[in-house]
This record gives C-alpha cells, sequence and structure tokens, in this order.
C-alpha cells in the first residue's frame, strides 16, 4: 500500500515524492487548497526523507534507474523546513542513477549543493525549475515567495553545474502574457536556454487531469495567452509545454552520447 500523498505514481516511468505537504508562498492561483493543503505556511505537514524512501521501499512499484524522481508537487522544495529533507532525497537518487527535477519559487546557492555537485553523473541528470507565473505582479500574486530579482539569480548560480528551466507557470490569463519583454531581458540576461509554459491547474474538467493524483479533481485548462507567449518567446529560447520534455532532453543527450561511443 502506497501513501499516495507522499509518494505517487501512475506508471514506473515517473515518481512522485513529497517529505512535506502545504506550502508557505500565499500563491493566490494555488492547487493545494483545492487537494486539502495548506498554502498560507499554517499546517504543513513535513516529514524525513527517511519516511518517504520507506514508504517507496515497501511499495509494489518498480523503480529503477531510469525511472524520473519529481519533488515537491505538494510542497515548496527549498522551504527551509523542507529543503534538507529536499537534499536528503536528491543525493539519494544521484546516486542510484535516478535523473530528478525540483521546482521552485525560492534562491537556490551553488554553495547550498555542495554535496550534490560532485555525486552528478551528467548534465542533466539534476534539473531545476525556477517558477514564476508573473514578474510584475509577483508581490501580491505570489506574495510570500523569493522577490523575483533574487529568485533569478539561480540561473547565475547554477550555470554550467546544473540546468536551471525558466517555469512560466501557470499561465494566468491577462496577467502572465504582460510581462513577455520582462521575461524576454531576463532571459538575455541570463542565457537562459530552456523555458517551460505551462497551463494553470483548476477543477474545471478537461480531458487531461494532472499527473501526481489519483483524486480527478485537479485538471490541465490551457489559456490562449500560453500561445501568444510561446509565439513571443521561440525567437530567443527553446520553449517547451511540459517540463518533462525538457528533462527527457537531457537524457536522450546522454543516452546518445553513451551509444555513440
Amino acid at each position: 500500500m502506497v501513501d499516495e500523498e507522499y509518494v505517487f505514481s501512475k506508471d514506473n516511468s515517473r515518481v512522485f515524492l513529497n517529505t512535506s505537504l502545504g506550502c508557505s508562498g500565499r500563491c493566490c492561483y494555488c492547487y493545494l487548497s483545492k487537494m486539502g493543503y495548506s498554502n498560507s505556511g499554517n499546517d504543513i505537514k513535513t516529514v524525513g526523507a527517511d519516511y518517504v524512501l520507506n514508504i517507496l521501499q515497501n511499495s509494489n512499484l518498480k523503480i529503477t534507474s531510469s525511472t524520473l524522481i519529481t519533488l515537491g508537487c505538494f510542497s515548496e522544495c527549498w522551504d527551509e523546513n523542507n529543503k534538507p529533507e529536499t537534499i536528503k532525497l536528491i543525493k539519494h537518487f544521484l546516486q542510484k542513477g535516478n535523473q530528478i527535477q525540483l521546482s521552485t519559487k525560492r534562491k537556490i546557492s551553488l554553495n547550498e549543493l555542495t554535496d550534490i555537485i560532485p555525486l552528478i553523473k551528467y548534465y542533466g541528470q539534476l534539473v531545476v525549475f525556477v517558477s514564476c507565473a508573473t514578474i510584475s505582479k509577483q508581490s501580491y500574486i505570489e506574495s510570500n515567495t523569493t522577490e523575483i530579482e533574487q529568485r533569478f539569480k539561480t540561473f547565475k548560480e547554477l550555470q554550467g553545474h546544473i540546468p536551471t528551466v525558466l517555469y512560466i507557470k501557470p499561465v494566468l490569463k491577462n496577467i502572465t502574457i504582460k510581462d513577455v519583454e520582462l521575461f524576454k531581458n531576463y532571459i538575455e540576461l541570463y542565457n537562459i536556454k530552456d523555458v517551460v509554459v505551462g497551463s494553470i491547474f483548476t477543477n474545471e474538467s478537461s480531458l487531461e487531469t494532472v499527473h501526481f493524483s489519483n483524486k480527478e479533481n485537479l485538471f490541465y485548462n490551457e489559456v490562449d495567452d500560453e500561445k501568444e507567449i510561446i509565439k513571443a518567446l521561440s525567437p530567443v529560447t527553446e520553449v517547451y509545454k511540459r517540463s518533462t520534455e525538457v528533462v527527457k532532453k537531457y537524457y536522450k543527450t546522454i543516452i546518445n552520447n553513451v551509444n555513440f561511443n
């Protein structure tokens, strides 16, 4: 039996792991309240990485080194209370050979990853997504997250060590699109190679439910602005619609290099 709050997988190709349930970011578009969790910092349930790994070990999931590990869909991976446990999971799965992705609205500094960098077997085994739905309105739409100027310094900090992706998700109708030129400026400033433009998760039924839950109460809901943003950013960077497209790109690169050699 799997505790699906902390460990979830629809198949063995990808597993979602959470060492914390709830977030302190207070984003006004957050889906956590729809899942029964807090997004205001109240009643956050944090457990140890060992607790999560024990659930995984005792589950019927067939996890191999080719399984993608996705961290923190029910939390902020880099909140102070959650960060040490996130790091433990990263170190564990890097040594197992897994590819790992995490998204954050906090700043990640290179000196926080001192014990992690030597464990990375290939560029792209760990991929960081810096998440942001708005730049100009961050102070009240993402009110308790790291200020944009500091958050985006993650790109400079990790450059050359860990692929760092701009995660423009969710696209908020009539809001995110107004910051296209600001996004372009940051893309140029930090030489951002990969950008994901993603849909919002809502209760409004659509053809596709979210991948990190079987509750079937959250769905992908695309807005027209996404197409316009993708069109505007495509001339200056590589743009994707899903985070897994970026992760697979780095995985295919290493596989192709191994086959070639």
